[in-house]
């Protein structure tokens, strides 16, 4: 089978989900991803409890499979040594700690472009490789409350509001990879390597374009909407709600059709004349009214189980979804049939699910080609394929210039996740 990257090699010093999640992605089309890790400790990610057996992180497994692994000790002179060897042959060098630290290493853009000029050197950060926040820690969080986006989210009742997971650090590191790919397809015009600078702060503002775009040429402003409206520009029809046996779904009944209002108020059942009431007839005077409007449709709502009144709804061409519970999420059948399950043997931990890869192509698919690595699992491998002898490869490990988990398991020590 033919893998889209197939033949791109990338150096992966990436740690947690930012970085990691991006090189995964080109590591699933078929890029020869080398995460370059800490002697036996291996990266940060590898301890995020829960644990699997052997205390094996399915944190940690979410952002790292289809790579390899070797461990280095990229502090010492032998070890900056062995990563600009494999620097030579590379495509990409991916990191994400703050800005400065691959420099410091000697493992930065002026370092590496030095070696291999056709070399991209990615960096991936909180803030960005410049600026009055370089010296800052990047993290979910504090992206969410700088940007905006935690003004954007909850409701007027319970103030700013933060996602239900680290959106930002997947938006960013979606962006990261969308960066290191079009870096690839430069320098295929230029012959050249350059820098990739994504960050978070920046993932997390263009998550609410069309609305900072807005305010940016109008001034207007999006506070957060009343209890149960999904977004401040919207009305009681864009909102979530609770049926009668305490499950929730979302309502979309803005858009796609017209009459919108009389439509959700005959799913409801609601009398003629609420469903005739001149104010609601348009979205223009459903924002007027949105706290009216909207305790209308949950008092109604309210008397009917989920599936019938998701079924009312659906009879009057009015898009609703369920609000999944967790435990519904993954046995969704759509879920399932677009491949989002994925499991594998993984050794010593047992059979292990993932979550499978979110983009189809008919051609060159994405695959699960290798589950995660153990901690320098690949150190032979990898340094073989370099040129190096198999008498330097002993003498860089018995230096403790390179190390792993299985070297350590065999000479009768504990696996470093346990």
């Amino acid at each position: 089978m033919t893998d889209a990257f197939d033949g791109i090699r990338i150096l992966d010093f990436t740690q947690l989900e930012q970085g990691p999640s991006a090189t995964q992605v080109l590591a699933d089309f078929g890029a020869e991803v080398i995460k370059v890790e800490r002697i036996d400790k291996g990266e940060i990610g590898r301890f995020q409890p829960p644990f699997l057996a052997g205390g094996y992180s399915p944190h940690w497994s979410a952002t790292n499979r289809n790579k390899k692994s070797i461990s280095v000790d990229v502090k010492s002179t032998a070890g900056r040594d062995l990563i600009h060897t494999l620097a030579k042959d590379a495509d990409i060098v991916a990191s994400n700690f703050r800005p400065g630290v691959m420099d410091r290493l000697g493992l930065g853009w002026e370092q590496l472009s030095k070696i291999n000029p056709r070399i991209i050197v990615a960096y991936a950060s909180g803030y960005g490789l410049s600026g009055p926040y370089t010296h800052r820690r990047g993290q979910d969080l504090a992206a969410q409350a700088i940007s905006g986006l935690m003004a954007l989210t909850g409701s007027q009742d319970t103030g700013p509001v933060p996602t239900g997971t680290f959106m930002i650090d997947y938006l960013a590191s979606m962006q990261f990879a969308q960066g290191m790919m079009i870096a690839l397809a430069a320098r295929e015009k230029t012959g050249r390597g350059q820098v990739v600078d994504s960050n978070l702060l920046n993932a997390a503002i263009t998550s609410h374009l069309q609305e900072g775009t807005t305010y940016l040429n109008t001034g207007q402003r999006f506070d957060r909407p009343g209890a149960g409206i999904a977004h401040a520009h919207n009305t009681a029809l864009y909102g979530y709600y609770e049926a009668a046996d305490g499950l929730w779904f979302t309502l979309i009944g803005e858009f796609y059709v017209d009459q919108q209002w009389q439509r959700a108020a005959r799913a409801c059942d609601l009398p003629r004349e609420v469903a005739e009431d001149p104010r609601f007839q348009t979205i223009e005077g459903l924002r007027e009214h949105p706290r009216e409007t909207h305790g209308l449709l949950a008092d109604a709502i309210a008397k009917y189980p989920r599936a019938e009144i998701m079924a009312r709804f659906e009879a009057e061409d009015v898009l609703v979804a369920p609000v999944h519970d967790y435990d519904a999420v993954f046995d969704d059948p759509q879920v399932r049939h677009n491949g989002l399950v994925l499991e594998s043997e993984v050794d010593g931990v047992g059979p292990v699910k993932f979550v499978g890869m979110p983009v189809s192509l008919s051609d060159t698919p994405a695959r699960l080609r290798h589950v995660p690595p153990t901690i320098g699992e690949h150190n032979d491998d990898v340094l073989t394929a370099a040129g190096l002898s198999p008498q330097r490869i002993a003498e860089l490990k018995a230096a403790g210039v390179v190390g792993s988990e299985r070297d350590r398991e065999r000479a009768g020590g504990a696996a470093a996740w346990s």
